[in-house]
This record gives structure tokens, C-alpha cells and sequence, in this order.
């Protein structure tokens, strides 16, 4: 879990046990205690959605180091076959083979 959805649910839940312990006095403030209820139900769902996005991330940052190591193997293919044209073809005939005078 993401250090600050875990910090705030942590606050939440013992702001919320503190209101329970608490509702008599707190009553003639507006508090309630379906209130308390929906709020713990939102620390919920939000606990899930966070454990989903995880789950997404963890996917991702795998994903990411595949297509990495996919770009660096292309790279290193590319750099390969540019050094057989550049090697044995004068500059101004490179363009015919997709190779931009670039330097």
C-alpha cells in the first residue's frame, strides 16, 4: 500500500474509533453514527482501490522492464546494421538506405 493512503487510513480509522468511544459528546455537533459507518465503508473501499492499483503497478513495472530489454536488444540491432552502411557506403548514399545524415 502507498505510504500515504496507508498513513491517512490509519488516521481515519482511529479518528473514527475515537468518535465512536465518544458519539454522546459529539452528537450535538452533527456527528452520527451512520456517519461513522459510511466513513469506515469509504476506508474501505479505499483500502481495495489502493490494493488494486498495486496490484496494476507491480504488473506495469514488469512490463516496463520487458519492453526495456526489447528497446535495448533493437538498439543494439540498429546500431549493428547502421555500422554496415556507414562502413562500406559513401555519406551521401545513406539516405537510401534510411540513414539520416545526422551527427
Amino acid at each position: 500500500m502507498s505510504k500515504t493512503i496507508d498513513l491517512q487510513i490509519e488516521k481515519c480509522r482511529q479518528l473514527v474509533d475515537g468518535f465512536r468511544r465518544n458519539l454522546q459528546k459529539l452528537s450535538d455537533k452533527g456527528v452520527t453514527e451512520s456517519q461513522l459507518d459510511e466513513l469506515s465503508k469509504r476506508l474501505d473501499e479505499l483500502k481495495k482501490a489502493n490494493d488494486e492499483c498495486e496490484a496494476i503497478r507491480k504488473e506495469l513495472t514488469e512490463k516496463v522492464r520487458q519492453m526495456n530489454v526489447i528497446l535495448l536488444d533493437v538498439k543494439e540491432e540498429y546500431q549493428a546494421k547502421k555500422r554496415l552502411v556507414k562502413g562500406y557506403y559513401p555519406m551521401d548514399e545513406w539516405i537510401d538506405f534510411g540513414i539520416p545524415d545526422k551527427r
